[in-house]
């Protein structure tokens, strides 16, 4: 039942998807390219082959997209106009949608765009710390940006599970992307996932998973076999980044050589 992607170890990162305990399909997508610097999560909804198509179509669009030039966030919009293209051509995926979460690195940078509730974590070595980075586009998130829920209560509210924006959302109005960007710190983790796998494992089983992994491979089978072991209801997608190797000048104060400040924005 359990369907694993072919092998993601590429270098600096590590990938994985797996059907799960309770799903007949997965509908999940992920990418991993170390050599175009661009990681991605897609989970898609809308019927067993409809959201299977969505998440594929947002993958590879992204990626043809970034390849060509464009910016990721523009790359993402592509996707989800590629994704309504494809519910008017067939009447039967008409439903089809998906979440994305995905990072680009530009020189000792990284840019992280999402729609929907597939996240994006920052997990420090050093310090033995996950930080999630995105805030989820479902109500029980916009809840938490007005001050009406703590994470916590969010974790577990009864719409947690509704997405306000997705790709492939219908009407006239596009996604709102989530995007922020920030600098790479030694010896920092990104984590990408789905909720199958945050649906499963709460922030701080995910930190106490990473903290005791000697290598994102072993992390990346040790989450899967976490959630996995708590039921799996969903897909669980995820992809494990490594920073890269940087200079001395990363600890300097002043004078700084990153191409940007930490910067949040379109939440």
């Amino acid at each position: 039942m359990n369907q694993l992607t072919p092998d993601l170890q590429t270098g600096r990162s590590v990938g994985i998807s797996d059907t799960g305990r309770v799903r007949e399909n997965n509908q999940d997508s992920i990418l991993a390219d170390d050599a175009l610097g661009l990681w991605l999560v897609a989970d898609g909804m809308g019927g067993h082959a409809g959201g299977a198509r969505a998440s594929e179509i947002a993958r590879d669009t992204v990626r043809e997209r970034f390849d060509a030039g464009a910016s990721l966030r523009d790359a993402v919009l592509e996707a989800h106009h590629a994704i309504r293209s494809a519910q008017q051509q067939q009447p039967d995926f008409s439903d089809m949608g998906t979440t994305i979460v995905a990072v680009v690195e530009r020189g000792d940078g990284y840019e992280i765009c999402w729609v929907g509730d597939s996240r994006a974590y920052r997990f420090s070595l050093s310090e033995s710390a996950l930080e999630l980075l995105t805030r989820d586009h479902n109500v029980a998130g916009m809840l938490v940006a007005a001050g009406a829920l703590s994470a916590d209560e969010a974790s577990r509210h009864p719409q947690r599970h509704v997405l306000t924006d997705c790709l492939g959302l219908t009407g006239e109005h596009e996604p709102r992307v989530g995007t922020l960007e920030d600098r790479w710190r030694r010896g920092e983790w990104l984590l990408l996932c789905s909720d199958g796998l945050t649906g499963e494992l709460e922030d701080r089983e995910i930190e106490r998973i990473l903290v005791n992994s000697d290598s994102m491979a072993a992390a990346q089978d040790r989450l899967l076999a976490e959630a996995l072991a708590a039921g799996a209801h969903d897909n669980v997608s995820l992809v494990l980044i490594a920073a890269p190797k940087l200079p001395v000048e990363e600890t300097t104060s002043g004078g700084s050589r990153w191409p940007w400040p930490f910067r949040r924005r379109s939440l």
